[in-house]
């Protein structure tokens, strides 16, 4: 954990030497979850894009504040009821948004195997940013 903290550290001092000392004080990772209301989904999530061996999941989630680099989470698996894996994909938050895309590619699939999954945000630290989403479901392609 203390070395996921000095490279979260390591990655907001890059960010503001490359943006100035502003992009510093937007970085800050005291600041998360500042705003103590959950972020929550507000469309979505959906099966973008399938192949016979990966997916792409997208949903949007209300407004957020604090950091501007933000986690959307998949958690999948073959039963319902056993959500063992996880694909976890960065994002970027521009806030003159009113709303933030997530965009996670889910890897290493079976062809012609369904799969069932939620979703949902963390921000930089890995901290849960509010609601997780309903258990969907998508089938991967056939392999040819």
């Amino acid at each position: 954990m203390e070395l996921r903290r000095l490279g979260v550290a390591c990655l907001f001092a890059a960010a503001a030497a490359l943006a100035g000392s502003d992009a510093a004080a937007a970085d800050d990772p005291s600041s998360v979850n500042s705003r103590k209301e959950p972020v929550q989904i507000i469309e979505g999530p959906e099966v973008e894009r399938t192949t016979d061996t990966w997916a792409i999941i997208r949903w949007t989630a209300s407004k957020v504040s604090g950091t501007s680099l933000r986690y959307g989470m998949v958690h999948y698996g073959t039963d319902r009821h056993a959500l063992s894996q996880t694909a976890k994909s960065p994002n970027w938050f521009n806030p003159a948004l009113p709303a933030m895309v997530y965009r996670v590619q889910v890897n290493h699939l079976e062809p012609g195997t369904t799969y069932y999954y939620r979703v949902e945000s963390v921000d930089a630290l890995d901290i849960a940013e509010g609601s997780e989403s309903a258990i969907n479901q998508f089938t991967t392609e056939q392999s040819q």
